[in-house]
């Protein structure tokens, strides 16, 4: 789950019902099997992919959050699997998706906008489809969350206070010559958003497509 207050992708989901999260789960997990099954992914690959990003966004939708149950057996997973089907090259080339995954999400996180959840997840993402595909699904899945977040903030009247507050931001930076965040007020609109897992989930979906186009 993101925490993602400086741009609004976090979410707040307290009060929804489980069944929501399971069919949000079930919508993502199903558009991103057809996906990979038109793209002709390997249905070993295919079968994980789906299976993860069912839990990961019922998870974090259910409960703010993408538990270690289920990124941590998912990332030694995918290393094994990268080195019994390519050796040592294979593991290598694992390491050096999760290693793309953590680098690309290692500045959100550590501004605490995103969760040790959301990082764990794209690791074990790049584990299984490498360095390339796992940048550009993190940043499609950052644009999907940004539309998203913006969207929400604008319905809920929070748009402006954001813009103040990111130019504020930029004009301490650069008077202090160093980065200067001023965070929104406890409470506030831009506090909210959705859940990352399902802008990974999108964007999942969205590169195979794309992928299958080109």
């Amino acid at each position: 789950m993101t925490t993602l207050a400086n741009t609004s992708i976090t979410g707040s989901t307290s009060g929804h019902p489980h069944g929501l999260a399971v069919v949000c789960g079930s919508l993502l997990a199903a558009a991103a099997l057809a996906s990979g099954w038109v793209a002709s992914l390997p249905l070993p690959i295919l079968g994980w992919a789906a299976a993860f990003l069912f839990f990961a966004v019922e998870r974090d939708v259910h409960c703010q959050r993408i538990p270690n149950w289920l990124t941590v057996p998912s990332f030694a997973a995918a290393l094994l699997y990268g080195g019994a089907t390519g050796g040592p090259a294979g593991g290598l080339d694992a390491l050096l998706g999760a290693s793309t995954g953590f680098a690309l999400l290692l500045l959100p996180y550590a501004l605490g906008a995103l969760g040790a959840g959301d990082v764990k997840a794209a690791m074990a993402l790049g584990a299984v489809f490498g360095a390339r595909e796992v940048a550009s699904m993190v940043v499609i899945a950052i644009a999907f969350g940004g539309a998203f977040g913006i969207a929400r903030l604008a319905l809920e009247g929070g748009l402006a206070e954001l813009v103040r507050r990111w130019i504020h931001s930029l004009a301490s930076s650069l008077v202090a010559r160093r980065l200067v965040y001023f965070p929104p007020a406890p409470g506030a609109a831009a506090t909210r958003g959705i859940p990352f897992a399902v802008a990974i989930a999108l964007a999942f979906t969205a590169q195979q497509v794309l992928e299958i186009s080109t």
